[in-house]
């Protein structure tokens, strides 16, 4: 395993107790709009991040999962419209912090759109890893992009 798998699956298991009695449907439904957006799907991972962000309404989950949906939907919206690079995204709070798999000092940071998604993405992925059974072959048939965007960062990360 390479590090940065280990550092993905670290990180996996540091955020489980977060995210592990979610509901199986919203998480489905996490996982859905990331594969999406994944794919290049980007009016469909908007629409399935609107079905989570609807779900999250009637269950407790941190609110990092909220934002990161809402930076996945910003972000698709904007690709669907063909804008290259997306202002305003949504931004973690301070809170959130300890459930991001990246919370580097801002002067590592060379790209803070990026940065934010990659960290909203990372997120969803381990949301599904965690609380969508059903889907556990597909994220690992996609575990290319979390570990391609941990890999990006890995100067940073220092692995």
């Amino acid at each position: 395993m390479g590090r940065a798998d280990t550092y993905l699956e670290a990180y996996i298991e540091r955020v489980r107790p977060a995210f592990e009695n979610l509901d199986e449907e919203t998480a489905h439904a996490v996982t859905s709009a990331l594969l999406r957006f994944k794919f290049g799907l980007y009016g469909n991972a908007a629409a399935k991040a609107e079905a989570a962000l609807a779900r999250l309404e009637k269950e407790e989950a941190p609110a990092a999962l909220k934002t990161a949906l809402q930076i996945l939907q910003r972000r698709a919206n904007d690709l669907k419209a063909s804008v290259l690079v997306s202002t305003d995204l949504p931004r973690f709070s301070e809170e959130d912090r300890p459930l991001l798999a990246m919370d580097l000092p801002a002067g590592e940071v060379e790209d803070e759109a990026t940065y934010t998604l990659d960290n909203a993405l990372l997120l969803l992925y381990a949301v599904g890893a965690i609380a969508s059974p059903d889907d556990e072959q597909a994220l690992d048939e996609h575990r290319g992009l979390p570990i391609q965007i941990l890999t990006s960062y890995r100067k940073q990360l220092r692995f």
